[in-house]
């Protein structure tokens, strides 16, 4: 279901973060542009993030197999707030311990993203720990490092 309302919803996301109208949605949301693996095509997939210490910070459902694209260390394009990136991804899904602690900290900084992830937040916004360890095996954390790579 999530998959067919993302194939809705992505083609008008990328056309608005790719557009001069891009803060309506940049503020929180990336695009991020890459090759496909076995298709060798060009492809491109909104997602949310938020920045910390010069990395791009994000989640995604390990049953979206699109980040298996970025596992083979190339290089990707990041486009935040209109401005395109070159990064070299870097992914985690085994580190359960390491990722509970990430995406605590995105869910703070993108809370919208709680219910997609299936966690709730309490009244001061922090994200409930056991829907945490929950969630977190059907997650990919990935970052995006930017300090060398703006165009």
């Amino acid at each position: 279901m999530a998959n067919t309302l993302y194939r809705f919803i992505n083609p008008p996301v990328r056309w608005l973060l790719r557009s001069p109208l891009h803060r309506l949605m940049s503020q929180n949301t990336l695009l991020l542009e890459f090759t496909g693996r076995k298709s060798g095509r060009a492809l491109s997939t909104p997602i949310s993030y938020y920045v910390n210490g010069g990395t791009a910070h994000c989640f995604t459902s390990r049953s979206f197999g699109w980040w298996r694209n970025l596992t083979s260390g190339q290089q990707v394009q990041v486009t935040i707030q209109g401005q395109r990136w070159k990064s070299t991804p870097m992914i985690e899904s085994l580190d359960h311990p390491l990722m509970e602690a990430q995406l605590e900290a995105f869910l703070r900084a993108v809370p919208r993203d709680a219910a997609h992830a299936g966690v709730s937040l309490d009244e001061k916004g922090s994200p409930n720990p056991g829907d945490v360890r929950r969630v977190i095996a059907g997650m990919v954390y990935l970052q995006f490092p930017l300090e060398n790579g703006h165009e």
